[in-house]
């Protein structure tokens, strides 16, 4: 500057009006104390005005370093500040020599950047998490370009490829006859999906790895965000599913092996039913001879009885028979309805008739009862007369003396057909109510053990029953009785009663 003071007094009236409209801090001082401040510089303090900061009459607060030794030159440099109310900030700082009015002073040209670098440490942190996620992430991670340029790839990929560094893996990758898919298309299908819509979704694929192993891998990429030129980049993982596709396809075997050997057992269920029922009706037949003795007397008693009782046996055999037969041709899909109409009134009547002398033997009253002008049923009759009479003789065989057995039909609130066989015999428990639909399946007590039979009969009874589009419902109460309801669909109700007027049967047993 010029020694003359007008000519200070210019200069210094310009330097203010350029120095005011700074975006930066401009701050002037001598030994600490500040000489001037521009808005900029305010601003970064935390002072309203320029004037508020020079009447602190000291900077050694808000810029530390002045204190310790500061040591003026043109290097920027970034050091720790305090705004007026103690907040700590940093600043870039760039110092340099000036004359001032009354000698020399220090101008400080001050940039706030506490945001920028809080940002740039927030960035660093957040990228140095990534790193970390993406170093040590169990699935396979990449980045590749559609001509199989490998940009990106975790340890995971490499140890899952059998390769030792991501350049070895580059470089087979780079090679004309090195394929990762087994599948020799396999890639080109993956980057037409990836293409056509932008991404590719657990799709499962296999690899060869480094040392020749095939491993399955699933497969997630989607097109690189932003990635620009001609050359398209893709982004994905890859998780190893070697071993649960190898689980997958034992248990796809085991259930294959096991399907073969039920078809195998029901092959020769039926064909060992057939086998048996021929000889079996020979036993019937003879002895059935000998009960009436049609060729003349047979000299004594017990001869009769031991008819009777070859007679009671071999009819009890041939009804396991017909029930494993019928099974077999379930479990097998050849077992066929034949709708037609049906009068079920009729036939609960029929069924009543058919089990009255098992019933008269254990001294069990039963009954039947049904409205005058129930509809006719579209059924199979043969199969629905099964279903009654296994529920029958099941209810039967588990009630005891004196007590009673119900069977009843009638028309529900959805306009569906329901038949209900009641007793009062020894019930069933709640935890065996599921089991007692399985085949073979047969609750066993101390009430129970004494019954034969072979657990077929609800299991028959049900699985009829869904034929005809229809369930089962069992209420039951040990010590109190069982009700089993047969529900059929609203569709095989027909319009048309059968007009035979109430009809209703009981019958008490003699003993």
């Amino acid at each position: 500057m010029s020694d003359g003071a007008p000519a200070a007094a210019t200069v210094d009236g310009f330097f203010r009006h350029l120095a005011d409209g700074l975006p930066q801090g401009l701050l002037v001082h001598r030994g600490g104390r500040p000489l001037y401040a521009n808005p900029a510089a305010a601003r970064v303090f935390g002072f309203a005005d320029p004037d508020a900061l020079i009447a602190t009459g000291s900077l050694e607060t808000l810029l530390p370093a002045i204190g310790s030794g500061w040591q003026s030159d043109t290097t920027t440099r970034r050091v720790a500040a305090r705004r007026r109310d103690g907040t700590p900030i940093l600043i870039d700082l760039r110092a340099g020599a000036v004359d001032w009015a009354d000698g020399g002073a220090e101008a400080l040209t001050i940039v706030d950047v506490t945001q920028r670098e809080t940002s740039d440490a927030a960035l660093r942190d957040s990228e140095a998490s990534y790193r970390r996620l993406f170093e040590n992430i169990p699935d396979g991670v990449f980045r590749i370009t559609e001509d199989r340029q490998l940009l990106e790839g975790n340890p995971a990929l490499l140890k899952m490829l059998g390769f030792d560094s991501l350049d070895e893996l580059r470089t087979a990758l780079a090679q004309p006859d090195h394929c990762t898919f087994v599948d020799p298309d396999g890639w080109d299908r993956v980057v037409a999906e990836l293409k056509n819509s932008g991404q590719v979704r657990d799709q499962q694929a296999q690899w060869r790895c480094r040392d020749g192993e095939v491993i399955w891998v699933m497969l997630n990429m989607t097109v690189a965000p932003g990635a620009g030129g001609s050359e398209l980049v893709f982004e994905g993982n890859a998780v190893e599913i070697t071993e649960q596709r190898n689980a997958q396809l034992s248990l796809i075997h085991a259930k294959e092996a096991a399907e073969l050997a039920n078809r195998a057992k029901s092959e020769f269920l039926a064909h060992m039913s057939h086998e048996l029922r021929t000889p079996l009706n020979c036993v019937i037949g003879f002895s059935q001879i000998l009960m009436n003795e049609m060729f003349g007397p047979l000299g004594r008693d017990s001869y009769r009885e031991y008819a009777h009782d070859i007679n009671t046996a071999g009819n009890h055999l041939l009804g396991l028979i017909s029930d494993i037969l019928d099974i077999s041709k379930i479990e097998a899909g050849e077992l066929e309805i034949f709708d037609a109409p049906v009068d079920v009134g009729g036939l609960l009547v029929n069924c009543l008739t058919m089990m009255r002398d098992r019933a008269d033997a254990a001294g069990i009253t039963v009954g039947v009862e049904f409205d005058h002008d129930l509809p006719e049923l579209l059924a199979d009759e043969l199969r629905l007369k099964q279903i009654v009479l296994n529920l029958l003789s099941n209810a039967i065989k588990f009630t005891p003396a004196a007590g009673r057995v119900r069977v009843s039909a009638f028309v529900g609130d959805d306009g569906g057909m329901v038949i209900v066989v009641a007793d009062t015999g020894v019930g069933i428990a709640p935890e065996d109510l599921e089991r007692v639909l399985a085949p073979f399946e047969q609750v066993r007590s101390a009430t129970t053990l004494t019954h034969e039979g072979t657990g077929l009969g609800l299991y028959l009874a049900k699985t009829l029953a869904e034929m005809h589009d229809g369930c089962i419902e069992i209420e039951s109460e040990l010590g109190k009785g069982t009700t089993v309801s047969v529900h059929l669909p609203p569709a095989r109700t027909l319009d048309t009663p059968v007009n035979s007027g109430r009809r209703t049967a009981t019958r008490q047993a003699v003993d």
